[in-house]
């Protein structure tokens, strides 16, 4: 049985008024490198009435590279979200049964909005809109929200640096980069000098402008929660500032981007230590780019890494040039 029909007699088994269920207007979605995300209307009917219901699939993969993938985080992810001020697609129904699709997957609404390229390149009304969302994360109660299984498994107690990175150490030594020298060193370096003033909050995981859907100077929904995880909210602004020396964007002095500027404006609390954060993300974007060598030929990590300790040389001294 083909895919489509398959999706529709599950779909039917889920809306049990339905006369009947059509997968229609199929189309694959603009994503992160990393995602499979198909868009498709739902078409019931039931009775004399017909209605096309906007929704989009989101299989699992079987590899990538961010693998290990697991959709069942994504979809709690979110379900849990929906009952907080932050914007996400309602989700539907999350399937583990692998006679479905050959995946577990799982249908969520698909909201209208514009999404944005990977960097912002000057102040708008949309940036602060931005900031202000992923301030809105940062600011969930993710315990109340029933979020804790975020944090790794097995340990009692851990620090957000350790409760962050604790997923791209294990990608790391999937992809068996976790013994190069660079990453050991910084890891290392990162449990020793993580900042007193460290929290735990939720952290979205990759907070470029990509990762929103706009509607004017309004912020939708936020997508793409298959990197969230429990650690400072200044990991997400590390982040985002790695992804500008492995990309190319417009960084500033002392680990600042525009993004980190709009979120001291949305918050009024001023942004320190952002260096180390940076760091923090520096480490997950040499995983990053290890999974992408492994998936594309002729992407080696070889390049990257360099880049990444020349600019672990700018932000924290002269003892990181390679």
């Amino acid at each position: 049985m083909a895919w489509r029909e398959a999706l529709a007699e599950y779909l039917a088994r889920r809306l049990p008024s339905a006369s009947s269920v059509e997968v229609v207007n199929v189309q694959g979605m603009p994503a992160g490198a990393s995602n499979d995300t198909v868009s498709f209307d739902a078409r019931v009917r039931a009775g004399d009435e017909m209605v096309d219901l906007p929704l989009v699939l989101r299989p699992q993969r079987p590899d990538g590279i961010l693998a290990p993938y697991d959709v069942s985080m994504q979809f709690r992810v979110m379900r849990a979200l929906s009952r907080t001020e932050v914007p996400v697609p309602a989700v539907a129904w999350f399937e583990p049964d692998l006679t479905v699709l050959g995946v577990p997957f799982f249908i969520m609404e698909r909201v209208a909005g514009e999404t944005l390229p990977l960097f912002w390149y000057g102040r708008s009304p949309r940036l602060d809109a931005g900031a202000a969302a992923l301030a809105a994360i940062h600011a969930v109660d993710w315990r109340q929200a029933g979020l804790d299984f975020l944090l790794p498994s097995g340990t009692a107690a851990v620090t957000p640096s350790d409760s962050e990175l604790a997923p791209w150490r294990a990608r790391a030594e999937r992809l068996r980069i976790a013994r190069a020298p660079l990453l050991v060193a910084l890891g290392e370096w990162l449990r020793q000098n993580e900042p007193p003033s460290a929290r735990f909050a939720l952290l979205h995981g990759d907070p470029n402008p990509g990762n929103y859907l706009f509607r004017g100077n309004t912020v939708v929904t936020v997508l793409d929660w298959e990197v969230a995880g429990i650690g400072d909210p200044r990991s997400d602004l590390g982040f985002y500032a790695a992804l500008h020396t492995v990309f190319g964007g417009m960084g500033m002095p002392g680990s600042r981007t525009l993004l980190a500027d709009a979120y001291e404006g949305v918050t009024g609390q001023p942004l320190h230590d952002l260096e180390y954060y940076e760091a923090s993300g520096l480490y997950r974007m040499a995983v990053v780019m290890a999974g992408w060598a492994v998936r594309f030929i002729g992407m080696g990590p070889g390049g990257t890494m360099d880049a990444i300790s020349r600019r672990l040389s700018v932000i924290l001294g002269p003892r990181w040039a390679a």
